[in-house]
């Protein structure tokens, strides 16, 4: 089997003479046991929309529309050019680890928004649309959109 090839982007740390290595490390390590996750948040009604909306549903003959998966995909670039800032400027003591991760989960929130109200595809039977009023996809769930949130967790827990 031939060997599994990975990509890796590196975020240089610059150590001088001056530099304070094991705090550097221990400031990387509170980095590195934390994550940002970001989603919906709200009631079980809400859940149940979400869930429906991102993976569809062949019961209720929806399909998927998702806004998750798809808002992940499109903040990965944007949030992997602010990682490799961002740990420098962890490391120099120019923004502490909570604020850098608060940092990526705004901007992960604010792609995830942005990609919630471009969703066109499928589009719409005629009959809903109808129903609706609307040919806009999202239009009605006003309240799934302002829920889309951010939280930093612990990893693996």
């Amino acid at each position: 089997m031939p060997p599994r090839r990975s990509r890796g982007r590196r975020a240089n740390v610059e150590v001088t003479e001056s530099t304070l290595l094991p705090a550097i490390i221990a400031k990387l390590r509170k980095l590195a046991k934390q994550e940002v996750h970001i989603g919906a948040q709200g009631d079980e009604e809400l859940a149940m929309i979400a869930g429906v909306l991102e993976h569809g549903s062949q019961k209720m003959k929806i399909p998927a529309r998702s806004f998750i998966g798809t808002g992940k995909k499109k903040s990965t670039t944007p949030i992997s050019k602010l990682v490799r800032q961002g740990v420098n400027d962890i490391a120099y003591d120019r923004i502490s680890v909570n604020a850098f991760l608060k940092e990526i989960g705004e901007l992960g929130k604010e792609r995830t928004l942005k990609n919630f109200d471009k969703i066109r595809k499928p589009p719409l039977s005629p009959i809903y649309a109808k129903r609706k009023g609307s040919k806009k996809i999202m239009v009605l769930e006003k309240a799934l959109r302002d829920s889309i949130t951010f939280i930093v967790v612990n990893k693996g827990g």
